[in-house]
This record gives structure tokens, sequence and C-alpha cells, in this order.
């Protein structure tokens, strides 16, 4: 089944920063698959475009002694993503492809890219280097196989490979995808973005990968450290309530596991020893967390579902987080738990104020005071809540 037969050409840009090693053999095997891509996908034209990215070497020299391409010069150094984008915004094609200009990648490939896009309804394709004949080096291996599991973690989709430098997106899609970074970290932001937008279809293939020709450009530790900020950033921007509120709910978790001792001991033994108040107070904290986590995310997911305009796919999680932290609960619960702490304490109050001694059993203080904490917590949500709603109506009826 053809699902975009009206596709008729693919634009392929390469991005170039000091790439003289291996820049003429990247153009070279680019022009000599475009004929075995147009025959393998039914595309008409294939157009190869070539961006120097202030290169101080003969990259400049080397693409432009080819004939049949276009080449861009920067007169300095704009960035990867930088030259990424230009490249799309001067291309024609109604498929936008880009391969890193070090020999890694096989353009060929583009072929079996491209028909993915052209067979299914895919609007992103990523070619995978997470596999075993791949000859990616084992730092950058370990490194994306851990920008891999944490954008699982946050989209809740499997992706194998985050930043892949060859890829081929619909020329209709950069709308859904932009804004994105200038630097090297644009490929994980693009991932990034792909994955958590619901009306986005990813995929990824396994690819071909070779070893680069000439320096890398990547630095480990300062490039890892801007892709993690960028997938972090991405994310929480999007879908806020999938890292909250799943944080949340394991700190309260934690503190019901850490907590079963003491209360079997209270209820089955009637026996609360003064030992046990560190393992409570470590069990308080926790629950206290857990709630803050899911307020924040609760209320950064309405804020964030109002500004990205856009109607949310929810998993099973978030749909019971929010139907459970729903404003008519959280400003009933709320002041139901302040009120039930109160009147836990009011016995410990009143003995304390006649007496100025407390003999009743400090289990009675920690327990009232958790529920007061808890509610108060849980009336600022509610209260949140309503007033993100309020402004959101207030908006939309002033257009």
């Amino acid at each position: 089944m053809t699902f975009s037969s009206k596709l008729k050409c693919l634009s392929i840009v390469i991005p170039a920063f000091n790439e003289e090693d291996a820049i003429g053999t990247t153009i070279t095997r680019c022009l000599a698959a475009r004929d075995y891509i147009k025959h393998k996908t039914g595309l008409e034209h294939i157009e190869i475009i070539v961006v120097n990215d202030g290169s101080t070497d003969r990259t400049s020299e080397i693409a432009g002694s080819f004939a049949d391409i276009t080449l861009v010069n920067f007169e300095t150094n704009q960035g990867y993503g930088a030259a990424i984008k230009y490249g799309f915004e001067i291309s024609t094609g109604d498929l936008l492809g880009f391969l890193d200009g070090d020999g890694t990648c096989e353009p060929r490939f583009f072929s079996s890219m491209c028909k993915v896009l052209i067979e299914t309804p895919a609007d992103i394709l990523t070619g995978s280097r997470m596999h075993r004949k791949s000859k990616m080096p084992i730092v950058r291996r370990i490194g994306n196989f851990f920008y891999a599991q944490l954008m699982t973690f946050f989209s809740s989709c499997k992706v194998k490979d985050t930043a892949s430098g060859m890829r081929v997106i619909r020329r209709t899609l950069l709308k859904e995808l932009y804004p994105l970074p200038d630097g090297l970290h644009f490929t994980p932001a693009m991932t990034c973005r792909a994955l958590l937008k619901d009306t986005v279809i990813f995929k990824e293939i396994e690819m071909p990968y070779h070893e680069r020709q000439g320096i890398s450009k990547l630095c480990v530790f300062k490039d890892g450290l801007r892709f993690l900020f960028a997938i972090t950033e991405i994310s929480l921007t999007y879908r806020p309530l999938n890292f909250f509120g799943r944080t949340g709910i394991l700190l309260i978790f934690l503190a019901v596991l850490y907590g079963v001792g003491p209360l079997y001991s209270k209820f089955i033994h009637n026996i609360l020893p003064d030992s046990s108040i560190y393992r409570l107070l470590t069990v308080n904290t926790l629950i206290i967390g857990g709630l803050t986590l899911l307020s924040i995310g609760i209320v950064a997911e309405r804020i964030a579902t109002s500004l990205n305009g856009n109607k949310r796919i929810y998993t099973r999680l978030e749909r019971f987080l929010l139907a459970t932290f729903s404003i008519k609960k959280m400003l009933f619960t709320g002041p139901v738990l302040i009120i039930l702490g109160i009147m836990l304490n009011t016995g410990p109050l009143i003995d304390y104020l006649t007496t100025l001694h407390i003999s009743y059993h400090w289990g009675y203080v920690f327990t009232g005071a958790l529920l007061v904490l808890s509610g108060l917590q849980l009336s600022a949500l509610g209260i949140f809540e309503r007033l993100i709603e309020t402004v959101v109506k207030e908006i939309k009826s002033n257009g």
C-alpha cells in the first residue's frame, strides 16, 4: 500500500565542518547513489546540498570541485543544527534527508528510508546505529544507550538511537518539530520532539554505520550535557506529568514500603517504639515529597496542554492521575485531611496548653502533622488547578 505517491523529490543536506578527509568521498557516494535511490523508490529527483559550516580547512575547496551539487558557505561556524536547518530552508524536496559528512553513513541506504515514508504513514525515520555490526565507538554507544533509555522513560515510546546523523522527514513535518537548536544537540532534540508529539509518527530502522574519517567534533562530556539538557527540557515542556507523576508515585510507594513495619507493630501488637520515629520521619518526608512532585506535574501538565495547543493522548497512568487529582476532589480531600489532622491533635494541644506537657504518644502528633501537611498540599493543588482553568477560559474568551 502506498501512502505518499505524490512524493517526487528527496533533498539530502550534508553539514560539514572541517571534514576535508571525508567530504569528497561522502559527496561522491551521494552522487553515485542517486540513480539507485530513484530506481528503488520511484522518486524523480535527488538534490544534494552541502553546507560548509565555516570550515578552516579544505572542506569548501573540495566540495566546490563538484558541479552537480548546491554548495553553501558560512563565513563563521554556526553549528551543526544551524547548517542542517539552512539546508532545509533552501531545499525543494518533498522529503528532507541529511547525513553526516564524516563518511560514517551509507547514502544508498536513503532508498530503504524513503520507501518506509512512501509506503507507510510514518512522518520521520531515523537510521539506528545501535546494533552489533555498527562501528560506533564504545563510549558513544554507552552514551546513546543512556539517552535512549531516558527518552523512552519520558515519552513512553521505545527508541534505540536518539542522536542518529542520518534521517529522512516529510517537509510538512518541520512546523511540528521547530524550534530546534543550532548545535550538535539538534538530533536528540528532534527525536525528543517527534516522540512527544502525538500527531507525529516516528520510526527507526537499523542502518550501516562505518568508522569516521578525520577527527570527531563531538566532545563527549560537554555535548553529552547538552544532549541531556535538551532531552530533559523538551520532555518536561511537553509531558511534565509523565516524569513528575512517575517520580511522585515512586516516592509514595517507597514510603508505604518503609512504613509497613511500624504500622504492623502498632495495629497488630499496639506497640510503636520510640526508635521508629526516625523511620516515620523518612516516611513523612517521602509522602510529602511525592505529593509535591505530583502537584508540580499536574499543574505543569495543565499549563503545557494549554500552551502547546494540542490534545494529548494520555497513558493509563496519566489518565488515572488527572482523574484522581481533579479540582473537585482536591478541594474536597484537602480540607478534610486538614480537619482530621487538627482533630487528631486536639487532645495533645489541649494537654499542652493546660499542663505545658503532652501525655499523648508522639505518634498522634506525628500522624496529625502528616494529615495537615498533605491536606495543605492537596488544597493548594486544587486552588492552582482552578486558577489555571479560569485563566485558560479567560484567554479563550478574549480570542
